[in-house]
């Protein structure tokens, strides 16, 4: 009996990769909710000069996880749009993605070849709303680090190129398999004069007040949403990611109690099958000591003479060496031996009928 099939196998490789990726998303689920709970709890603070004081009084001149609130001020000379001039930001990422369809083993799929990706950036500043002279500000480094930067910028330009092409043209790429559709152009800015908000580590250096990446604990965000949004944003994502762990929990005690249930009955099958194999020899040992009582009595000439029709007719059709020795159910035939019974390959099918075989009880046949 194989205690390991087709079946076992898939369930053990289900059972794995479903630990796998629930434990992916359980780390996701708590990443989720611990930026969560510390944007929460993190302290605002005024870009003012009290800011500057209380940096001044804490250990190193560091605030290790705080939030401000400000309107985007360039250092240096601003970025503009190569669209649209009255467009002036701190950040610019501009991309041109070729968008094409490919026909692979007879499917067409879209396919997207991005040929030009640029990031440019220069210094900033977060200064109060409505001052003018800005006596107070913070400058934002590494603005490029932030999570999920790119969520945050303002689409300025963005245009579909279609490639021209005529019916040739459009033939001969039908038939390479390779369809060009045009290209995607996209620019987008981090806009002056923009509301931002900041969380991150807060340093004196000198006279100026500094917003940079935290330690690896903390997420460094610069985000034009609220506090509260941020919050509410982190919290239902790590939400989404519970149930999803919640579901794959379940889906892996479910295959575990399966291949578990099947085990169990491999288990008692195997039991079964011994008890039946151990029934089948005591039975042919009884025969064989009858058969040997006989043949003392008698003479064993006339015995083998006489009984050698019958004895041909008593052997099992599979191996014709064995007596006939269990009842095959449904069909009812008596026609195997125990050997063979159990040799039978699955799904076991009568060799007389070629009916399904669900049980064989042994028997005795005088």
């Amino acid at each position: 009996m194989r205690f390991i099939d087709g079946v076992d196998v898939g369930c053990l490789v289900g059972i794995g990769f479903d630990f796998i990726l629930a434990y992916g998303l359980h780390r996701l689920y708590k990443r989720a909710l611990r930026s969560a709970i510390n944007i929460e709890n993190v302290q605002k603070y005024s870009i003012d000069k009290e800011l500057s004081k209380k940096l001044e009084d804490a250990p190193y001149s560091v605030i290790p996880y705080g939030c401000i609130e400000g309107v985007i001020y360039p250092a240096v000379a601003t970025l503009k749009s190569n669209f649209n001039s009255e467009k002036e930001g701190v950040m610019q990422h501009t991309s041109l993605v070729e968008h094409k369809s490919r026909r692979v083993q007879g499917i067409w799929s879209d396919v997207k070849n991005v040929i030009r990706d640029t990031l440019e950036m220069i210094p900033f500043y977060l200064v109060p709303h409505g001052e003018g002279l800005h006596t107070t500000r913070v400058l934002v480094t590494e603005p490029n680090s932030a999570h999920h930067i790119d969520e945050e910028l303002s689409v300025t330009h963005e245009n579909f190129i279609q490639t021209p092409s005529d019916i040739i043209k459009k033939g001969m790429e039908l038939i390479s398999g390779e369809v060009h559709k045009g290209y995607q152009e996209t620019e987008k800015m981090l806009l002056v004069g923009r509301h931002l908000m900041a969380i991150g580590k807060l340093v004196k250096e000198g006279e100026e007040i500094k917003m940079m990446p935290p330690s690896s604990d903390f997420r460094y965000i610069l985000s034009q949403k609220t506090k509260d949004e941020l919050v509410r944003l982190h919290r239902n994502k790590a939400t989404i990611y519970k149930v999803l762990v919640g579901v794959l929990g379940v889906a892996g005690a479910t295959l575990i109690c399966v291949l578990v249930y099947r085990y169990y009955k491999k288990i008692r099958n195997y039991e079964d099958e011994q008890r039946k194999k151990q029934e089948i020899q005591r039975l042919r040992d009884q025969e064989e000591q009858r058969r040997a009582r006989i043949a003392h009595r008698t003479n064993p000439e006339t015995l083998l003479s006489s009984t050698s029709d019958n004895w041909d007719q008593s052997k099992c059709v599979v191996c014709l060496t064995n007596e006939r020795e269990v009842v095959l159910l449904n069909c009812g035939h008596v026609c195997v031996c125990g050997d063979c019974a159990f040799a039978l390959p699955e799904p076991k099918k009568c060799p007389v009928c070629r009916e399904r075989v669900d049980r064989f009880v042994t028997t005795f046949t005088p």
